[in-house]
């Protein structure tokens, strides 16, 4: 490494990996993430493959999910670089699944053993933006922490774009000098930004979803783990105005609804036992309003995602409640998210399997599950069996609590047939009796005795509230 980097243009960086390099076929470059994708940087890559003036070693891009063009995914580059993308949409997600690109199952927390030293995708090479600090002089990974660090120690050469249209974020994002290799000043691409949520236009179904994770497991000093989209958008919209206080955070993915909450004083931090006073993240992602509050903000601290999504960590900051959402469920209780079927790649597993194995325990919080009923075309979520050959966020054996916007499945403690009719009985009305009628008739669900179908099943807690739906 280098006591200062050295100042480079964004055409040159084929010559220095080249340069840095060129005693090896095959390369790992590990690339920075989400809001923080250093696109300019893969643009200019990406072209001087195609010019073909260079003489590169075979690349392995390694990284979580992008925003923007990623255009060395486009047909014909395979031979020279290759995705292997831990998650993905848009233009990652359509090549893998048109064999162009490989899906690299890990979840978040497992990320540095995937990249660590001596493993398969130890990094050669890293990409990624920085913001500097105009007083300190120190460095900032910004909104993307994730598996850096690691990914930094191990690499040969470090390239990163000072941007400075990114937080200087604080805690684990803090990047010394002599750690970069190669800063690029000119003609970078400035950090993505997303609409914020309109919390008082959600669907009904949104609505209900987040009234019942809110009413029954959101309690005074829980500490919090939410993903990204409407249906947790809701969770924090209903949370915002029921009064409760003191919440923590404890996150994988930082968004513009976990900080109203911290703006209106619900969440203060002041109860955590691990990370007392401070919200803590790997990743942040939204609109330009999130990114101004977290530039500088003592309270949002970042942390590798080994760290946020470890098991010792959420244990510590109990009660917790995490709140994730999935393409479907099955009436085993089987959870799937990074595939539609085995011929349909979505997206990945995510720090799901993380948290909902952290909270193995009652006692510890709750895993939460929520999910529409069905889907735009009117398709059940929750189906009879999962797709074969898919990989599973949960398994039957990890008890979650499963929420849609006709009530609340818990699972938790059941056996497979109370699991069964649990889940059926928060299906669809289009598909709820007949899921309740095969689970009752067929012997191979062992049901209670007393049951019959006009009960409602252990575990389940219907919806009552005022939210009407049109069915």
């Amino acid at each position: 490494m280098t006591c200062r980097p050295e100042i480079i243009k964004l055409d040159q960086i084929g010559e220095v990996v080249a340069e840095n390099l060129k005693q090896k076929d095959t390369i790992n470059c590990y690339v920075g993430s989400n809001a923080a994708t250093p696109t300019a940087s893969i643009e200019a890559l990406t072209e001087t493959i195609k010019s073909n003036n260079l003489k590169l070693p075979f690349l392995k891009m390694i990284h979580l999910l992008l925003q923007g063009p990623v255009p060395y995914v486009e047909k014909g580059l395979q031979d020279r670089i290759m995705t292997y993308s831990i998650f993905s949409a848009g233009e990652v997600r359509q090549a893998a699944n048109e064999g162009r690109a490989f899906y690299l199952p890990c979840t978040l927390a497992n990320l540095d053993n995937l990249i660590g030293k001596d493993r398969k995708y130890e990094p050669d090479v890293v990409l990624m933006k920085v913001r500097q600090n105009d007083y300190t002089g120190e460095y900032s990974l910004g909104l993307s922490v994730e598996a850096l660090h690691t990914a930094i120690d191990h690499a040969k050469v470090v390239i990163a774009e000072i941007d400075n249209s990114m937080p200087f974020t604080q805690g684990q994002s803090i990047v010394d000098a002599q750690s970069i290799d190669y800063l690029i000043e000119e003609n970078i691409k400035p950090v993505y930004t997303f609409p914020a949520p309109d919390f008082e236009n959600l669907s009904n179904e949104e609505r209900r979803i987040g009234e019942l994770i809110t009413e029954y497991f959101i309690r005074d000093g829980i500490t919090l783990q939410v993903g990204i989209g409407k249906i947790p958008d809701a969770v924090v919209g209903t949370i915002k105005n029921a009064g409760y206080k003191d919440l923590g955070v404890q996150t994988e993915l930082y968004s513009d609804g976990l900080m109203y909450l911290e703006k209106m004083g619900i969440v203060t931090n002041r109860r955590k036992k691990a990370n007392l006073g401070y919200s803590t993240t790997s990743l942040i992602m939204g609109s330009g309003e999130l990114y101004d509050f977290v530039h500088m903000r003592a309270g949002v601290q970042m942390r590798p995602s080994s760290y946020t999504n470890s098991a010792e960590t959420v244990q510590k900051n109990s009660p917790f409640i995490s709140v994730n959402t999935a393409i479907g469920v099955d009436l085993f209780g089987n959870v799937w998210a990074d595939f539609i079927d085995p011929k349909r790649y979505y997206s990945g597993v995510g720090g799901q399997p993380d948290f909902i194995r952290a909270i193995h325990n009652p006692s510890i919080g709750a895993p939460i599950i929520a999910i529409k009923s069905i889907t735009n075309k009117g398709e059940s979520k929750i189906v009879k069996r999962h797709p074969s050959g898919i990989s599973l966020t949960a398994s039957s054996y990890d008890d979650v609590v499963i929420v849609t916007e006709y009530g609340i499945a818990d699972l938790r403690g059941l056996s497979s047939g109370n699991k069964a009719l649990a889940v059926a009985s928060i299906a669809h009305p289009d598909f709820r009796d007949d899921f309740l009628r095969e689970i009752y008739e067929d012997p191979f669900f062992t049901k209670p005795v007393d049951y019959s179908l006009d009960k409602t099943p252990y575990g389940v807690t219907l919806y009552q509230g005022s939210i009407k739906i049109d069915n």
